[in-house]
């Protein structure tokens, strides 16, 4: 049987993408707990009362948490306020969540994304930006060249409870075919916490990767290719790697 790890904790959505096929063998291998941050009250009547033109979401979590903080507060997004999401997944989720979106586009990362709803806003645009505390400043960055007003909000830290030692226990128990990073952010810490030696066992595992930035920080430290989905996609890379076990599983 073809065993996978997955570096990350199981949800409803996950385990259904991965765990659809029972050829299969995964292991969830979560590493960080989330920290909320308590948000600050301006930014919440901003986008309530409509101060901002768009909101970017890249992530359901950060939805997901700024919904919350929206309704400890008695407020809504303002109805002439356009939602932005980052990939059609996590459009689809806000939506199923009785949100709406605005603009979406399958591409390979958040930068791109960025670019092309840049192109689409006229200068002065005020957006509005909750994010994670590990992103990086690309998403603002682009916003800014293109002379508009972004305005970020961090709602949650990841804070790591990863060591050796728990690198190698699931290395050497579970001995994987594959590993699974879904962030650029997860590879990076594996990467930092692992000895030479366990380096050098991840060498020869199949590696997948969310997204072509996540599969950059990956590329030093493997002899195989990386498989990387078209566009970050859950259902998408599931299926990448039950076509890779039938296909290439002793490779």
């Amino acid at each position: 049987m073809f065993k996978t790890v997955i570096t990350r904790s199981p949800n409803k959505r996950i385990c259904e993408a991965f765990k659809s096929n029972s050829s299969l063998e995964f292991h969830f291998f979560p590493y960080y707990k989330y920290e909320s941050y308590s948000i600050n009250k301006n930014f919440i009547k901003n986008i309530s009362k409509g101060h901002f033109d768009w909101v970017i979401i890249t992530s359901y979590k950060s939805w997901k948490l700024l919904r919350k903080q929206l309704d400890t507060n008695g407020m809504h997004i303002s109805n002439q306020t356009k939602i932005a999401a980052f990939g059609p997944e996590t459009a689809g989720r806000i939506i199923q969540s009785g949100g709406k979106v605005n603009f979406t586009k399958n591409v390979k990362n958040s930068s791109h994304f960025s670019l092309l709803l840049s192109k689409l806003l006229e200068d002065k645009t005020k957006i509005a930006y909750p994010a994670s505390s590990a992103a990086g400043g690309q998403i603002e960055k682009i916003f800014s060249q293109a002379n508009m007003q972004i305005t970020r909000q961090n709602l949650y830290k990841p804070n790591s409870i990863l060591d050796y030692n728990k690198i190698k226990e699931m290395i050497y128990s579970f001995n994987p075919n594959a590993i699974v990073f879904l962030s650029a952010a997860s590879a990076k810490l594996f990467i930092k916490k692992c000895s030479k030696e366990l380096l050098n066992k991840i060498k020869y595992v199949k590696l997948f990767a969310i997204g072509t930035e996540t599969a950059s920080v990956l590329e030093a430290y493997t002899c195989k290719n990386i498989g990387i989905p078209d566009y970050p996609s859950i259902n998408i890379l599931s299926k990448m790697i039950f076509d890779f076990a039938e296909r290439d599983g002793t490779e």
